[in-house]
């Protein structure tokens, strides 16, 4: 039972670490602080994030970068991470994980860009306007929408000239 006990003890570390590396960071274009968890805001959020360059959500955290935590951070993991997969359109790979610092348990929410854009959020395409998640203006939509475009031209769909079906 030894080996366990280290084990958990190494990802406390690791985690803590993580936590004391985003705090040392502002909020940016992939990083936000969240003090209390509102879903709605969370997920309009999230959604800016697919719709930029992904970005992580700390939840459990002011403004001014005080760790205050989040009360039953267990069943809020689970409650967010189906939240934002259902509500989300397209789907879209999110990961939300309980981070522990100083003995608080914190909220992380990861997401990667999405390779699908836009990605809408109740009825609403949100970006990532550097540090704040906004509406995004009718540019910002025909730019996603142009994106998309260009990385659905897999190689399976393209012209294959000179060679038979044989081959």
């Amino acid at each position: 039972s030894g080996d366990c006990r280290t084990n958990e003890n190494s990802s406390r570390m690791k985690s803590e670490q993580l936590i004391k590396d985003l705090l040392k960071q502002e909020e940016s274009g992939q990083l936000e602080f969240k003090e209390v968890v509102r879903k709605d805001t969370i997920g309009k959020t999230i959604c800016g994030f697919l719709n930029n360059q992904g970005g992580q959500l700390l939840v459990g955290v002011s403004d001014k970068k005080e760790v205050v935590g989040v009360k039953d951070a267990t069943k809020w993991q689970k409650e967010l991470q189906q939240y934002l997969i259902k509500e989300l359109v397209p789907k879209a790979p999110i990961m939300v994980s309980i981070e522990n610092y100083k003995e608080k348990q914190l909220l992380l929410i990861k997401v990667w860009e999405g390779s699908k854009q836009p990605y809408i959020f109740n009825g609403s395409i949100y970006y990532r306007r550097n540090d704040t998640t906004v509406q995004a203006s009718s540019k910002e939509i025909s730019s996603l929408i142009h994106k998309r475009q260009e990385t659905e031209v897999h190689w399976e769909r393209q012209a294959c000239l000179g060679v038979e079906l044989s081959d």
